[in-house]
């Protein structure tokens, strides 16, 4: 079964952006150095490894970058590819932290990712639009989960920092 969340992680080529719309030019490296053009709007979050928005300004040419893309969307038929990503990560070098993706159930535990979330009243639950969202609402929904360390135990279990909502539920 193909995973609803495709990672792909880029060079940032060009970038440009009017009017609230924007074309981020990269390459993948792990997919043959093959180039794909990401679409993003001022609704498309961009944020560091730690969570923290910033505006597409702020990510430099040469820039590793992860893009999380809803696989259900087809890509067009074009070359480069193009597409609008949920969610874009700039991996800075002096920023710690990972980004996971995955379906979590009510005692908020991934079996894909063999991960379990310790949640307390520092993590900020938000999503995509940045509105709040209620503990209760994560079962079952694609999460984007920010942490700073997690446990080497098994299974590995985490406090995160921030976690983003999407609206795609796992079992679609």
């Amino acid at each position: 079964m193909q995973p609803l969340i495709k990672k792909i992680e880029a060079l940032v080529i060009s970038i440009s952006v009017q009017s609230g719309i924007g074309i981020i030019e990269a390459i993948s490296e792990k997919d043959g150095n093959k180039k794909v053009i990401f679409q993003i709007t001022s609704k498309t979050p961009l944020m560091t490894k730690d969570g923290y928005q910033i505006g597409a300004s702020a990510i430099p040419v040469k820039a590793e970058i992860i893009a999380f893309i809803d696989s259900r969307n087809p890509l067009p038929m074009v070359s480069p590819p193009h597409t609008t990503p949920l969610l874009i990560i700039f991996d800075q070098f002096d920023k710690e932290g990972e980004v996971c993706v995955g379906a979590f159930d009510r005692v908020l535990y991934c079996d894909q990712l063999k991960l379990k979330l310790h949640v307390n009243e520092k993590t900020e639950i938000v999503d995509l639009a940045g509105k709040r969202v209620d503990q209760k609402d994560l079962e079952g929904k694609m999460l984007f989960i920010f942490y700073d360390r997690a446990t080497k135990s098994k299974p590995v279990q985490a406090n995160p920092s921030k976690i983003i909502v999407t609206s795609i539920m796992h079992n679609e």
